[in-house]
């Protein structure tokens, strides 16, 4: 990876799975993009059977091909990288079954349509995925105002009125957040920062 990292920055869970040996990392991989994997085949017509076997086929070929895997936004983004990989399994599956041609030709025909609904959905579950990550993080109260205040976007005074505190508290509190969120969106998916 070309992206140089400093103390502020943390190591990507992408960055961290060019160790093979890194257990943890691996865990955490497969923990955070096997649901993707498998909602998005089961989005696109597949079984549950072979979305797990799209999922799984996805997983080792990451792992094959991580150790060689440079991120440069320049030339593409993590997320399209894998795309391409799930689009990739996904056509592998449907050529093989006959029951699914008509689906295989969709693929081909609405690549970027495809790619865009991975892009929707991988950003989306990225975010979501963080916010669960970042909440463990804070105060019931703490977690309320960014709720209120950022994900609701509830004027800042009214949410101040509210939970009786400062404007200034909201602003720290918010901000606190928002700093731990980008925190976990990097770990997760430093390409959507």
């Amino acid at each position: 990876m070309s992206r140089k990292l400093d103390a502020t920055t943390p190591p990507s869970l992408v960055f961290k799975l060019r160790d093979h040996s890194d257990a943890a990392a691996w865990t955490e991989f497969v923990d955070v993009y096997s649901p993707l994997i498998y909602d998005f085949c089961r989005a696109h017509q597949l079984q549950a059977s072979d979305a797990a076997d799209v999922t799984q086929e996805v997983l080792v070929r990451v792992a094959r091909a991580i150790r060689t895997f440079e991120y440069d936004r320049a030339i593409g983004l993590f997320r399209d990288w894998l795309a391409r990989i799930v689009l990739n399994e996904i056509r592998r599956l449907t050529k093989k079954q006959t029951r699914l041609e008509v689906a295989c030709d969709d693929l081909d025909q609405d690549a970027g349509v495809l790619e865009s609904k991975w892009n929707e959905q991988f950003q989306s579950y990225i975010f979501a995925k963080a916010l669960e990550r970042t909440k463990p993080h804070f105060s019931p109260e703490t977690w309320c105002i960014f709720d209120m205040s950022w994900l609701r976007k509830l004027p800042t005074e009214v949410v101040a009125s509210e939970l009786n505190v400062s404007v200034n508290h909201i602003y720290v509190a918010r901000s606190r957040v928002l700093k731990r969120l980008r925190y976990e969106v990097a770990i997760l998916a430093d390409d959507l920062l």
